[in-house]
């Protein structure tokens, strides 16, 4: 009773007045009551009566007309829609019974929707003798603000068998599409057809099961034999332990042997014979609110309609195993993550999608509105970091779509639409410098189902509601915005635009802004981000420049291996972009000007083509002018007759270009490839990279292959663009995949990725049936101050398979990040034997730093080892300094040190000296401090990283 410190009658009961606990009316629709007022659960009590109550609320269960006697209880229903409770009461003859009432309301069906009215209070029954329920008398409920009324109203007491509450079912001939229902939540009245409350989104479901009545008896459960928990009646199994109800002797606990009476009552199946129920139809569809009462030990297990369930992990509700989201919370189901579904899980997520579009554009046209975005306001802070700081902020003018200007020609006398057959010279860039973004837009414009796969509302919408799909970080994301659109003075879109009055362009624009913080974040980046956030798939960075730094010939730049890379990417169809005067190249601005290129900026790989010997590659630039001047231009002398009629050069109205490989490697810092393959699975797993070797804190993945099947790792971190330039602060990523040994503990090496400061790092590998085990790795972050835990930096892992695969994140064992980057150095390492019994492993060229391990063979000498980094740049120690001594121990491996590269963008430098001597003891002796074996020595922070290991 919710107002039982408030009600002196609850608080102090007189002693004549027998102890009661009211169970609550059913809730659950029947046939008979489906076209008259109703008992809806708010407060009535004995107070007069003042109002009439328009609002309908069918989803509440009349209470069956029926006549029952009572010995001290009469109930006159007269003029009331208020029939009899689900059970008999029993009072002593004489005895003054007070029926106790909370949370009721009357209610009529009326078209309006307003609030129902409220009181509380207690009403007492002092007649002997016999209660008449007439059901004629249903259809006669009319009260006025001026009319009273006296309630008299059984209720359940504690002397009746728990059978009898459930006699009460709702029919399975209902037409339950019929049939409104009021909102738990909100109280509001939606339609028989509507699975969510049009007002606040509430579930259907929750506000007609009876698993949510929070006045059911406290000793209605069952408890588990082996664990002891309690569980509801309706849970088949234990929810902790998951065992079997089957197993039970007795069915209910509490307390007392039975939550009625003190008697010991077995649990028998004939307890529910009278319930009323089609044994024929076994599952229930919940999302249409027929709620089947009877427990998994009254189904027929041989039954051949029985679907097998699945439980909810946020609201332990068991759903059908054709559902994929839950019908009662609305989350999408778990395990989805763990194992690639039948169905990619970006369907799932754009069925909960489409339910909150339906319920924007209802009520916006509802309210005869159009859709605003307050999330993402029509203002300067959704343009710039700091709108204060721009003098011109307020120039800009945000307009819906029918108030933008275009333009006289002929888009002028369009309508607007989504899409018009979409094709890479329809993208026109705006003032902003987003071309990585827009670069990949044209790429995918030249795949129609991959520019839908990214518009989720594919047609116009009057009310301005879009939703698009787009990969943050690694994760799906469904986005939502409005069509006010940032316009200039005169009107016209301000950023960037689509021939044909398209909307594909500044909708997806928009999103990625909104994703990001603001249109300001957008400026710069490289094609490559733009192809993994649009497509969700696996992407790779071919590099078209040697490093200054030399390097073995096995890795000097293979441009036939690049071309090969080239032609076999395009005949996959997979997307490209290439990237010009990027990286750490030397530019001449005015070369590449008088080229018709432009520096540090990203282009569409549209086609390669290899035609008589001549080794050709189709660009656009994004501006959709501007464009290549030299060989194989539009109006080179190279092109013969027979050539310009296959590859058709365009012309440079629409920025598309030819251009010769041998420019491309001249010019171009790099080749961005996406490979978006139909098909395939994946699987997304997210973790923590902290910044410290814990094994609290750690990760990995291990993985089962059945059969042979081409895998692509993907490791991503959380996302800078946020934040201003100058305070963005990335990870190095490396992701590097073992076999698997006893479990999880690491074998032998089988595929890493680059080890680079980017938002993220991938690699492929054809792998055999067996088990491997992924470990991603970080180490810039380490050793700069995050003791927050819930500040630690996270990762997702994307795992794209041609064929099915298990994955399972685990806690590593001990010390696997020292046995991870031992075992690289082993495999990818440059061997130094520094004398007899001792090789030391140094990783450098491409891992984004320095990695030093020292292999000590000898079976009973330590061996000194004194690393001296100190004249280094730009780099970040895992041992918290750049000079280290540390003792290695016979027959073990020990990582000494790891620098890593502070900033992706900045350059840096490494100078390390080695210095190493034997000893007959462990003991850092002259070295160090006396007593200690490392300095600095090894704490809870580096040990997992830098303790030796034995061979």
């Amino acid at each position: 009773v919710d107002n039982w410190a408030d009600n002196e009658a609850l608080r102090n009961p007189s002693h004549n007045q027998k102890p009661s606990y009211r169970r609550s009316f059913s809730e659950l629709p029947t046939s008979q009551n489906l076209h008259v007022p109703n008992i809806n659960r708010r407060s009535l009590g004995n107070e007069i009566l003042e109002s009439a109550f328009p609002k309908s609320s069918t989803s509440m269960t009349d209470i069956q007309a029926s006549q029952h006697s009572f010995d001290g209880i009469t109930a006159r229903y007269s003029n009331l829609n208020l029939n009899r409770s689900t059970s008999d009461i029993t009072c002593n003859e004489g005895a003054t019974a007070t029926t106790l009432y909370t949370y009721i309301g009357i209610s009529e069906p009326e078209k309006e929707k307003t609030h129902i009215y409220e009181n509380q209070g207690i009403v007492n029954a002092h007649n002997k003798g016999k209660s008449d329920l007439e059901s004629d008398q249903h259809d006669k409920i009319s009260l006025n603000w001026n009319e009273s009324v006296e309630l008299q109203v059984p209720i359940a007491t504690l002397d009746q068998d728990l059978d009898d509450d459930f006699q009460l079912l709702p029919g399975d001939d209902s037409p339950v599409d019929d049939q409104k229902w009021t909102c738990k939540k909100c109280t509001l009245v939606n339609s028989g057809r509507s699975l969510i409350c049009e007002a606040c989104c509430g579930s259907k479901l929750r506000s007609l099961s009876m698993s949510n009545d929070m006045t059911l008896r406290k000793g209605e459960f069952w408890s588990c034999t082996k664990c002891t928990l309690k569980n509801p009646l309706t849970a088949p199994t234990c929810k902790a332990c998951k065992t079997d109800k089957n197993s039970l002797d007795v069915a209910l606990s509490s307390r007392n042997p039975s939550p009625r009476h003190g008697s010991s009552k077995k649990y028998n199946k004939s307890s529910y014979a009278n319930a009323k129920v089609n044994h024929s139809q076994k599952v229930v569809n919940r999302s249409r609110s027929r709620i089947n009462l009877m427990t998994d030990l009254d189904q027929n297990p041989t039954s051949t309609n029985v679907i097998k369930a699945w439980q909810c992990m946020i609201c332990t509700f068991e759903n059908t195993k054709s559902h994929i989201i839950c019908d009662m919370c609305q989350k999408i189901r778990e395990d989805i993550r763990t194992t690639p579904p039948d169905e990619p899980s970006r369907l799932s997520q754009e069925e909960l999608a489409n339910k909150h579009w339906n319920y924007i554009v209802r009520y916006c046209k509802l309210k005869k509105q159009s859709y605003v975005d307050d999330s993402f306001a029509p203002s300067p802070s959704s343009l710039y970091y700091n709108p204060s700081e721009i003098k011109d902020a307020h120039t800009v003018k945000w307009k819906r779509l029918r108030d933008i200007t275009v333009d006289d020609g002929p888009d002028s006398d369009l309508a607007w639409a989504v899409f018009r057959k979409p094709h890479p010279s329809d993208i026109s860039q705006g003032v902003l410098g987003n071309c990585w973004l827009l670069s990949a837009l044209a790429v995918l414009a030249e795949r129609e189902d991959l520019i839908r796969a990214v518009l989720i509302t594919r047609d116009f919408c009057q009310q301005g509601v879009y939703q698009v799909r787009l990969c943050k970080d690694g994760n799906w994301t469904t986005v939502l915005v409005d069509d006010y659109f940032p316009c200039d003075k005169k009107g016209h879109l301000f950023y960037s635009q689509a021939k044909r009055k398209q909307l594909w362009v500044p909708l997806i624009e928009k999103a990625v802004a909104k994703i990001h913080g603001c249109y300001e974040a957008l400026v710069s980046g490289r094609a490559i981000e733009g192809l993994a956030t649009l497509t969700g798939a696996p992407c790779e960075s071919i590099p078209l420049q040697a490093s200054s730094i030399p390097a073995p010939a096995e890795e000097e730049l293979d441009t036939d291996l690049i071309w090969a890379q080239l032609l076999s990417s395009r005949q996959a169809l997979f997307l490209m972009g290439a990237s010009c005067g990027g990286g750490n190249m030397k530019v001449d601005e005015v070369e590449y000007q008088n080229k018709g290129l432009r520096p540090r900026h990203a282009y569409s790989l549209l086609d390669v083509r290899d035609v008589d010997g001549h080794r050709l590659l189709k660009l656009r630039n994004p501006w959709g002018h501007f464009v290549w001047k030299g060989d194989w231009s539009d109006t080179s002398e190279k092109w013969t007759r027979s050539l310009r009629m296959e590859l058709m050069p365009e012309g440079p109205q629409d920025g598309t270009f030819w251009i010769s490989f041998n420019d491309v490697l001249k010019y171009f810092d790099c080749i961005d490839i996406c490979k978006a393959r139909n098909g395939w699975n994946e699987v997304r797993l997210s973790g923590i990279l902290p910044p410290l070797s814990s094994q609290k804190h750690l990760s990995c993945i291990l993985l089962t292959i059945l059969e042979p099947t081409e895998v692509d790792f993907t490791l991503f971190q959380e996302g800078q663009r946020k934040s201003e330039k100058s305070q963005r602060s990335q990870l190095d990523l490396c992701v590097v995949l073992f076999r698997a040994r006893n479990g999880s503990t690491i074998g032998s090496l089988v595929e890493h990725s680059k080890r680079q400061v980017r938002g993220f790092v991938g690699c492929n590998k054809m792998l055999e049936a067996g088990e491997y085990v992924v470990v991603p790795l970080a180490f810039n972050h380490w050793h700069t101050g995050l003791e927050d835990l819930t500040a630690y930096p996270r990762y997702v892992l994307a795992i794209h398979s041609s064929k099915k695969l298990l994955a399972e994140q685990l806690t590593p064992p001990d010390c696997i990040l020292a046995d991870s980057i031992i075992s690289l150095t082993l495999a990818r390492g440059q061997r130094h034997e520094g004398r007899e019994g001792m090789t030391a492993y140094y990783l450098t060229k491409g891992w984004a730093g320095l990695v030093v391990m020292v292999e000590n063979r000898h079976e009973n000498k330590w061996i000194h080892v004194k690393c001296d980094c100190q004249e280094s740049y730009n780099v970040v120690s895992t041992r918290g300094t750049l000079k280290t001594v540390d003792s290695v121990p016979p027959l073990t491996r020990q990582v000494i040190i790891v620098l890593t590269q502070l900033e992706g963008s900045g350059g840096f430098s490494i100078a390390h000296r080695l210095t190493h001597r034997l000893a007959n003891s462990q003991g850092l002796y002259d070295w160090g401090p006396s007593g200690t074996c490392h300095n600095p020595e090894l704490d809870y922070q580096t040990s997992g990283l830098h303790t030796p290991r034995l061979f």
